[in-house]
């Protein structure tokens, strides 16, 4: 299955996640392309909408994702990753505390000083597709230890390797469409252009408006549901 564009993606994920509608929802987008999915998904699940931001620890001129940071001080290391490269865990910390400075003002440029509350919520935490796991590792733990009453989290996409790992960070993981060979998100999407701060902004201004009739969804193939 490949997806027209993170929109596309988003409906047909948010098709498996209408179960969660109507109870205590908060729906998360990991930026970038994520908040995009999650717009949707809020939308169809008539659920507040924010973004959340997390981002790759990579080697320069290796392609190995070493794991990543998020926001609200988490890091996730792949030890595998690391042993792989031989590459000590100091210096994988280092090149960690470069990435989360640049976490803390993609924070600033998207929502301000406010955070999210998430505390006796279900958060659905959604992302535009998974290959590693790292993003999604990082933000889970961090969102944890706020406490929701669940945590899940939802892909269009994801390779079985990186849906196993964050399975044990979630109460439930929900993927449309599994890919064992996928290497990069880019590869399920027709449409995968970048998505700049202005447009994500005004994705999370829409989100507040008001919400407009459109056809209703309906709930009907769990497939690709991760216990």
């Amino acid at each position: 299955m490949r997806f027209r564009d993170r929109a596309d993606a988003g409906r047909r994920l948010a098709a498996r996640l209408l179960p969660y509608r109507g109870g205590e929802v908060r729906v998360l987008g990991l930026a970038r392309g994520g908040l995009r999915v999650a717009y949707e998904v809020a939308h169809a699940l008539e659920a507040p909408l924010d973004v959340w931001v997390s981002r790759r620890i990579d080697v320069p001129g290796r392609m190995t994702v070493l794991g990543a940071v998020s926001e609200g001080g988490g890091i996730y290391l792949d030890q595998d990753a690391l042993r792989g490269l031989g590459l000590p865990e100091v210096e994988a910390r280092s090149l960690a505390r470069a990435e989360a400075s640049e976490v803390d003002s993609q924070v600033q440029r998207l929502r301000g000083t406010s955070e999210p509350t998430m505390g006796g919520f279900t958060v659905l935490l959604v992302d535009d597709g998974l290959v590693s796991g790292a993003t999604a590792m990082a933000a889970l733990q961090v969102l944890r230890r706020q406490h929701p009453a669940r945590l899940v989290l939802g892909v269009p996409v994801g390779t079985p390797h990186g849906l196993a790992r964050v399975r044990p960070e979630a109460d439930a993981v929900h993927c449309v469409e599994v890919l064992p060979a996928m290497r990069d998100v880019s590869e399920a999407y027709d449409d995968y252009r970048p998505l700049p701060d202005v447009e994500l902004r005004q994705l999370l201004v829409r989100a507040r408006e008001p919400l407009q009739p459109r056809e209703v969804l309906e709930s009907t193939d769990l497939g690709g549901f991760w216990m």
